[in-house]
């Protein structure tokens, strides 16, 4: 998801290193000053501590905004109708590799990945992530709400197939996984005025053929799954 953030970084670490430059450089200017008795030669005055603190920040800033710009990277705004995906699965017949999973987001996937993966079981579920935030957004071309598809789930809801034997796949989690981010926003009641986190999990799904569904996320956060075919 393209914003402002990483530019932002870059603006915040260049102030930052270009303050404590010139730190620095007043400092090497009191070291080797000479004081010759003339009260036109002043030493240079002495490094600011008020400035130190003003650097220090802009680089702790551009730090965190490069944090948020890297886990942001998976994250897609919502769309008007708010789909997040065509869902396409198919039954295998195969009590270990038994869905075959093709899930298509609806904004073209950041990183480039084919989601198409293997579950175990007779039934699916998918659940994911809701960042909303609430301050600078349209200068950080930060959208009010964005979403991030985490994992997909298999399970048998009936009995296990005789003669199962291997590994099952019970789960994928897509590139990204799941985000400090999240967790952050989450956890720390000290920025809630920034940005504020929500959920999503859909029930378990049978699937016992091949078919289609669209995916949607609703304002409350709950799922909406339409069967296309």
């Amino acid at each position: 998801m393209d914003t402002r953030l990483t530019v932002i970084g870059v603006s915040l670490f260049l102030l930052g290193i270009l303050i404590l430059a010139l730190l620095l450089n007043r400092v090497f200017k009191r070291l080797r000053f000479q004081d010759t008795g003339d009260p036109k030669n002043k030493p240079p005055r002495r490094a600011s501590i008020l400035f130190m603190l003003l650097a220090l920040i802009s680089i702790v800033l551009a730090q965190s905004c490069f944090w948020l710009s890297s886990q942001l990277k998976y994250f897609r705004p919502f769309g008007q109708d708010r789909s997040i995906g065509i869902l396409a699965i198919e039954w295998m017949n195969d009590p270990i590799k038994s869905l075959r999973v093709n899930y298509t987001p609806a904004y073209g996937d950041s990183a480039g990945v084919e989601n198409s993966f293997y579950l175990s079981g007779d039934s699916w579920r998918f659940s994911g992530e809701i960042l909303r935030f609430k301050f600078a957004g349209e200068y950080l071309l930060l959208p009010e709400e964005c979403y991030k598809t985490v994992e997909f789930e298999g399970r048998f809801l009936g009995r296990l197939p005789p003669n199962t034997s291997g590994e099952l796949f019970n789960e994928e989690i897509l590139e990204g996984g799941k985000t400090n981010a999240f967790t952050f926003f989450r956890d720390t009641k000290y920025f809630k005025w920034f940005a504020e986190v929500d959920s999503f999990a859909s029930d378990f799904i049978n699937a016992n053929d091949t078919s289609s569904y669209r995916l949607n996320i609703q304002n409350d956060g709950t799922t909406l799954i339409r069967m296309i075919r």
